[in-house]
């Protein structure tokens, strides 16, 4: 893989990974919560709340769309891949790494290193992108000025995606099964029977 492409897996491994300890951690505290864990959308305010299997399906869905080249990323797919990196970039910033260690064991060999560079990374990647994502997002932020992401490396990221579909996203409860179970690439085989119990035992999470 590219440096670029690597950099995407990776992110995505993170929004993972962060999602799906949301997941157990909500599974785990629902009958006594404490304090609700955030998934990776969580950076944005406005998707703040939005339930971690949407979030999960949301992930998923636009990396299906990464893989299929064919498939034009729409406005949202942008906003997903931007809270990646966030997700990504915060990871890296710890000082024990355990995490972001699971990032990299995913099916697909990084050959970057897991070590304090990796925020830098994420970070030049942000600021490196192309006009017309770049303008996309920028246009898209001046509509939904009030709705920025808590932290973003460029004044050009906004959260994307009509009225409409962000409240269709922070509404729902039941995720796609199709897609929550069926994406290719991005999990590992043990990962993937996590989730498959998980939702075995948590029937009513999906649809």
């Amino acid at each position: 893989m590219s440096f670029t492409n690597e950099m995407h897996y990776a992110a995505f491994r993170a929004a993972f990974v962060l999602t799906l300890d949301c997941m157990l951690r909500e599974a785990l505290n629902r009958q006594n919560p404490v304090a609700r864990p955030g998934g990776f959308l969580d950076v944005y305010p406005v998707l703040l709340g939005t339930a971690p299997q949407i979030q999960l399906e949301c992930l998923l869905r636009t990396w299906d769309h990464l893989q299929h080249g064919d498939t034009p990323l729409t406005p949202f797919d942008h906003g997903v891949i931007n809270a990646a990196f966030e997700a990504l970039a915060k990871m890296g910033e710890l000082s024990t790494r355990p995490t972001l260690s699971s990032v990299w064991k995913g099916p697909k060999s990084i050959s970057t290193a897991c070590d304090h560079w990796v925020t830098s990374k994420v970070r030049a990647l942000q600021l490196a992108l192309d006009e017309t994502t770049s303008s996309e997002l920028v246009r898209l932020e001046r509509r939904l000025d009030d709705r920025n992401p808590v932290s973003a490396a460029s004044p050009g990221y906004g959260i994307p995606g009509s009225s409409d579909e962000i409240s269709a996203i922070v509404g729902r409860w039941r995720a796609a099964g199709d897609i929550v179970l069926g994406s290719k690439g991005l999990l590992s085989d043990e990962e993937q029977d996590i989730l498959r119990i998980f939702f075995e035992e948590q029937s009513g999470l999906l649809r």
